[in-house]
Formats: structure tokens, sequence, C-alpha cells
């Protein structure tokens, strides 16, 4: 797994909180309460981040919990973790406290299990010499049945629907450009190595053969109960590969969201098209060199109807990254420190 520093900062003020949150949720314009609210807990989360200025720790817990707040991937996450820092009782003591058990809760439950690597749990090659015959005789709608269970029918139906393209750089996927006579003389663009990718992580999927292991499902199942997405568990558990939570990217680029190191997040109001972020130092030098813009449409195969992905999802793996990285979670290499995988 890559090493890098975060660029970790100190929560920001309340106005330039309160200007985020109405950029990030419209919708609160429309809703002063909900607003007012919300902004009573963030002082109180600004008031826990200065009571933990000597403890490292701590520090960080509360910034994690203070920026899930300015990046909540929906209206409905933010109201629910709101509404369970404002059930916490009066006493800036006990709300602290409080405050560094939800920070810890964050990373144990959210941000440490999202940051493993998930490209090899979808099949990138297909084995023996069939791969041509898959790839251009299977039929669509067997495609789509079978990809919720199957890695490798949702690797093709993805494929098919993302234009045989990386949908963050538009590289050509290299086993397609090589067994399509052709197709590397009509399109103008790089080809590369691709991976289908999943945007929300396998929950049900423990690498680790340690019995606590901090990737246990269920708790990570009952977060989202938690927090304003109870229906997750439904869409996705035994259903990894169903076509809504996987898309076409580069292996580069596959390994850098695995790290939390980049996320692409849907511009609000304008559909298909998605802000590309990269966190850590000399990232914009990074971007360049990788050929990673900053803003993408994605590549959508109009021809065939299949399922696009889930823009819920992509904000909710947009969030752990931004709070990863702002937070200064991924500075710690100490693993007694709770802090890092």
């Amino acid at each position: 797994m890559a090493q890098w520093l975060s660029e970790a900062c100190p929560l920001p003020d309340e106005q330039t909180a309160r200007d985020h949150l109405l950029q990030e949720f419209p919708c609160l314009q429309r809703s002063d309460d909900v607003l007012e609210n919300v902004m009573g807990v963030y002082t109180k989360v600004l008031q826990a981040e200065r009571a933990a200025e000597e403890d490292r720790l701590d520090l960080v817990r509360t910034r994690l919990v203070g920026y899930f707040i300015l990046y909540s991937p929906t209206p409905k996450a933010l109201g629910a973790f709101a509404d369970e820092l404002r059930s916490i009782a009066d006493g800036p003591e006990l709300f602290n406290h409080a405050c560094f058990q939800l920070g810890d809760e964050v990373l144990e439950q959210f941000v440490r299990p999202w940051r493993v690597r998930r490209c090899d749990q979808i099949t990138r090659h297909v084995e023996g010499p069939g791969y041509p015959s898959v790839l251009v005789k299977t039929d669509v709608e067997e495609m789509l049945q079978e990809a919720p269970q199957d890695a490798l029918y949702a690797r093709l139906a993805a494929l098919l629907r993302d234009c045989y393209r990386c949908q963050a750089t538009g590289s050509v996927d290299f086993d397609t450009a090589a067994f399509t006579p052709g197709l590397r003389e009509r399109v103008d663009a790089r080809v590369d190595v691709t991976d289908v990718r999943h945007i929300i992580p396998d929950f049900d999927y423990d690498p680790s053969h340690w019995k606590d292991s901090p990737l246990r499902n269920e708790m990570q199942w009952k977060f989202w109960e938690r927090f304003g997405h109870p229906e997750l568990r439904a869409e996705l558990s035994g259903r990894i590969h169903r076509l809504e939570n996987v898309v076409t990217l580069r292996a580069d680029i596959c390994e850098m969201v695995d790290d939390l190191q980049l996320c692409l997040k849907p511009v609000q109001g304008i559909k298909g098209i998605f802000n590309i972020f990269v966190f850590g130092r000399n990232a914009t030098r990074l971007k360049d060199l990788r050929g990673i813009p900053d803003q993408k449409m994605f590549y959508i195969n109009s021809s065939v109807d299949i399922p696009k992905p889930e823009l819920k999802y992509f904000r909710i793996l947009a969030t752990c990254c931004f709070i990863a990285n702002l937070s200064g979670a991924m500075e710690y290499t100490d693993m007694s420190s709770r802090l890092v995988e």
C-alpha cells in the first residue's frame, strides 16, 4: 500500500463551514432549522477540537467528526450524523468524550475498511483462449442477470457500458483493443490495462485471517444503517458486483482510489460530470504526470440498456477520501494508534 502524508488542516471556522454546507447541500437554503441545528453541533465540534490540541489522536478523531459533517455524502447522512451528536447530554466534557468516541467509530467502520486494495476481487484476465468470443458474443441480458454475483460478467457488462474506457482518463482497455480488430485505429486515446473497480468495497469480504480484524462486515453495515443509508445492506450484501457499484478505471487509478488518494465526485446539478480530486503532497504534479483531468464526463454506451453507476456510491467514496486526508488520519503509521490500516 502506498505511503504518503496527507495535507491535514484544522476544521474551518463557522462562517466558512456554513458557506461550504450551503454549497454542498443547496437544499439547506430552504430549511433554516436544519442548517442551524447542524451549525449548532459543528460549533461544539470546534470546541472539542480546541480541547484536543494537546492530544494528537483525539485531535484527529475530532476532525474526522467535523469533516464528516462538512463532507457528508447526502442530506440524509448529514441529518442522521448531526442528530446523533445533538443527542449527547449537555456539558462540554461529555460532548468532547463522545465526539472522540464517534471519531474512532468513523475511523474503524468507515475509513479503515476502505483503505484496502479491492481491485483483485474482480478478475481482469479471462483464463484460456476464449476471451475474444466471451467479449464479443456474450448476450447483454445474460451479463445483466449474472453480474451482481459474478465478477467476470460484471467486468464484461461494465466495459460495454463504459465504452471500453477508463472513466477517469479515457484510456482504452488493453484486452479489448488487443482482441478487437481496428479499434486502436478508431480511437484517439492511449491503450492501458484497466480494472473494474467496486465503488463501495465488499464489506462481506475479510482478507485477514485474524478473528479480531477491523474489517468485520456487520459493524460496517450497521454504521450506515445508523447514519442515513440502511438500504446499502440490501443493495450490496451478496450483490457487490451489481452494475451500479462498478466502474472501469485504469489500473493505476484503481490503486489511487483504493489508497484513498483519488475520488470522483458528481458535480451538483450537472448530469454525467464528475470532479476528480487527488490528495496528498504534490497532488497537482501527480495529476499532470498521470494525465488525470480536473473534471470528466463519463463515457456511457447509449446503444445498450445497462445500469449506470450509482451517484450515491461515488459520494460516499468521496466522503471517505476527504475526511481521511483532511483530518490527518492518513498520516499515522503506528498500528497501536488505531488510526491507520
